[in-house]
């Protein structure tokens, strides 16, 4: 079973709530556009931030 970290669970969690999911299962991170990795970087940053 594998185990995530914080920072890997919210990454996933980001990307579930931009419909990313699916993606992510087929093509893994690597096979994200630049637009909808930095979605989800910057989405990441702003949560830190609050």
């Amino acid at each position: 079973m594998w185990r995530l970290d914080e920072r890997a669970k919210r990454k996933y969690a980001a990307a579930e709530r931009f419909g990313l999911t699916e993606k992510l299962r087929q093509c893994g991170w690597a096979g994200l556009s630049a637009k909808e990795a930095g979605r989800i970087g910057g989405s990441l940053k702003t949560k830190r931030k609050k």
